[in-house]
């Protein structure tokens, strides 16, 4: 697969599919390297200081400040199992080696702008005369075609577009809340890698090959639920519901305030017997007589003060104790985790192994994300077939060029001298 992604709406989904197997030639030029390359947090070293203060300010990332462009987290984490190859695209000769890439591949996938591919004589109508059977994967924020087609976008662009960021948050009159880190970017890249896997069974049925057309936008549009179908339907606009649950009625239902700084639980009760299970543990038996409680609709009608009664009940508890009480009981809860809690103390996480450690030709051996599935038979490696984290820049490029293009020395040191890899 030739991988012409960056960030992490387009890296990551050829990164799933190298933990499924999949040869991923991750396609990189120095003066235009991925950003995550040089965002932080760094795997930390003796000799690069800032790595140990992985929170530095992004406004203060340039090329000069980081001193290894190969010890990025983020980067390392999503580029994970994959081959690298430095190539410049925009030099006419590295085209016509990504020409020669396409001829021994089976799938490319890209997340550029719409037209840009096009515009170097690389569309898929082009690439299709080299390899007629080829999987062509786009990746636009906005889709191939349509008055936005040159628009740029990053996953909390796709997310206001696609209606969640309005759809996020407390109601009016507070502002939108959107959801702060980038999910839509994962949205994207598992879209990404799910379309990959029907095109690569459809070719295997048919022979054919595949233009896919993967927006980042569409799959938001997806996520907004029933709100949409309200909107069309019924004429009724979306409202903010904070934490309330806006679909499944439930009360309580929400994120409670805890013992200790900035610590929270959060609890979703959908039934009577969930809320009866709770006022046991609360010790108050009686509200179950309580006509503001009594029954599921009219504890939705005087949420905010039940709200308020379970917040005074939580406020002093620990949360871990009180998230073990309440499952205990029968009551769905759990604690709103801060990645220290999930690295540290979640004993579930732990068990599920979901960080593994992978080797590094920089970094030495360090943790990478597991996948979100497990298979009970088929192996799953997260360090796909070269059996290690991501790529140092250019790492495999002698791989790539000498073994797969069969270029000799000779010529591939020409073309280091003429900046084309």
């Amino acid at each position: 697969m030739a991988d012409l992604t960056w960030l992490l709406a387009g890296a990551g989904g050829p990164r799933l599919l190298a933990s499924l197997g999949a040869e991923i030639l991750r396609v990189e030029w120095r003066e235009r390297l991925d950003f995550l390359r040089y965002m932080p947090p760094f795997a930390p070293t003796k000799k690069d200081e800032h790595a140990q203060a992985g929170a530095m300010e992004l406004s203060s990332l340039s090329k000069d400040s980081v001193q290894s462009v190969n010890r990025g987290g983020y980067f390392n984490d999503i580029n994970a199992g994959k081959k690298g190859l430095s190539l410049n695209m925009g030099h006419p000769k590295g085209r016509e080696l990504f020409k020669r890439i396409v001829a021994v591949s089976d799938v490319v996938v890209e997340a550029f702008t719409a037209e840009t591919m096009r515009k170097w004589g690389l569309g898929y109508e082009q690439l299709k005369e080299i390899k007629p059977d080829i999987i062509y994967i786009q990746q636009p924020g906005w889709g191939y075609k349509g008055p936005y087609v040159k628009f740029a976008s990053y996953g909390p662009i796709a997310q206001a577009v696609s209606g969640l960021t309005e759809q996020s948050g407390l109601p009016s009159p507070h502002p939108p809340a959107g959801w702060g880190y980038s999910y839509m970017d994962w949205s994207g890249a598992y879209y990404c890698a799910l379309t990959m896997l029907c095109a690569i069974y459809y070719k295997k049925r048919t022979g054919k090959g595949q233009y896919i057309d993967c927006s980042q936008v569409e799959p938001g549009i997806y996520m907004t639920g029933t709100a949409l179908l309200d909107a069309l339907i019924n004429k009724r606009p979306s409202q903010r519901t904070g934490n309330r649950s806006p679909n499944t009625p439930a009360a309580p239902h929400g994120a409670y305030r805890c013992q200790g700084d900035d610590r929270w639980i959060a609890i979703a009760v959908t039934s009577d017997e969930e809320w009866r299970a709770l006022v046991r543990v609360m010790g108050q038996p009686d509200w179950t007589r309580d006509a503001r409680f009594d029954s599921l609709a009219a504890r939705i009608i005087n949420q905010d003060a039940l709200d308020r009664l379970v917040t005074d009940w939580t406020t002093d508890k620990d949360p871990f104790a009180l998230q073990q009480d309440l499952q205990r009981a029968g009551v769905p809860a759990g604690v709103c985790q801060t990645a220290q809690d999930r690295i540290e103390r979640d004993p579930q996480l732990r068990h599920l192994e979901w960080l593994i450690p992978l080797p590094h030709s920089e970094i030495g051996t360090w943790p990478v994300k597991d996948v979100p599935f497990h298979f009970a038979t088929a192996t799953v490696n997260q360090g796909g077939p070269t059996e290690r984290a991501a790529p140092c820049y250019g790492e495999d490029s002698d791989y790539v060029y000498g073994e797969l293009l069969q270029l000799s020395q000779a010529e591939r040191d020409a073309l280091v001298e003429e900046g084309v890899i």
